[in-house]
């Protein structure tokens, strides 16, 4: 009887990997956090002892204020920008489907498939030759660079089962193409569009390797700014840092969620034949 009500194996398999994998994803976020609440003045795990010291010491580190203000800034333009070119080549490519489709595909996506050290390079290179090393707008187009293909590959996937008869139907309406976009087709695609802004803003605030090329001393994001820091110090103040920006990337997640739950797509009734 018991052998009856068990689940089938392959069932089994798959909750035990799926355990394994939540583990091994959740793991190293224990022990940063566990290592930042360290006594002593150096990574060890599990902690000697428990203390808020190094907590204490971030507070007193004005650099990693600074450097926090212009990662939130920076990843707050490059994902508007990245939202305006992004869904906008989306719709484009999906609308309209011009000549070599797949070719523009391949070329706007490029940067999710190239290494972010060899695309960092290359931007440098770029930037030193056209005399933009050091420039704000450099760094800024540089982290767009790498946020648009986010944005397109979600939009795109959102607007390939999009109903077109609808816009349409807006045009014959007399509606124009702006009105048509933000009254007609961005209702039916905005959680699309609000999760490729999550994307982009978390791969700009996020990023290194394209980043350390193009900054100056004094103009550093807050990733190069810890980097910087744990060259030259090995305590677990970059732990105490790192496990706040794990709490910040959980309470994205909540709002993800909290927006994702209490979604109003629109809905069309039906004709009401009992007038």
């Amino acid at each position: 009887m018991l052998a009856r009500n068990m689940p089938p194996f392959r069932y089994l398999v798959l909750w035990a990997f799926t355990v394994a994998a939540v583990v091994y994803i959740l793991a190293p976020l224990v022990v940063v956090t566990l290592n930042s609440f360290s006594s002593v003045a150096y990574n060890v795990f599990p902690p000697e002892g428990y203390s808020l010291r190094w907590y204490k010491n971030l507070m007193s580190q004005d650099v990693f204020y600074a450097a926090a203000l212009r990662s939130v800034v920076l990843a707050l333009l490059a994902t508007a920008l990245s939202l305006a070119i992004g869904v906008a080549a989306a719709y484009a490519l999906v609308r309209y489907r011009p000549v070599g489709t797949e070719f523009l595909n391949a070329i706007f996506l490029s940067p999710l498939v190239l290494p972010k050290m060899v695309l960092g390079v290359a931007v440098f290179i770029l930037v030193v030759r056209v005399g933009l090393y050091g420039n704000y707008i450099s760094l800024l187009l540089t982290h767009v660079l790498v946020c648009v293909p986010f944005v397109i590959a979600v939009v795109t996937a959102a607007l390939v089962g999009f109903d077109w008869t609808i816009q349409e139907a807006a045009f014959d309406l007399g509606a124009g193409p702006l009105r048509t976009f933000f009254k007609v087709i961005l209702p039916q695609i905005w959680i699309s569009v609000f999760i490729a802004g999550l994307l982009s803003f978390v791969t700009s605030f996020d990023q290194v390797e394209t980043t350390m090329f193009l900054t100056r001393p004094g103009q550093s994001t807050l990733p190069i700014e810890m980097f910087l820091y744990f060259q030259r110090w090995q305590d677990p103040t970059i732990a105490a840092l790192s496990s706040l920006l794990i709490c910040f990337a959980a309470l994205l997640l909540v709002l993800f969620s909290i927006v994702t739950a209490k979604r109003k797509l629109p809905v069309f009734a039906p004709p009401n034949d009992k007038g």
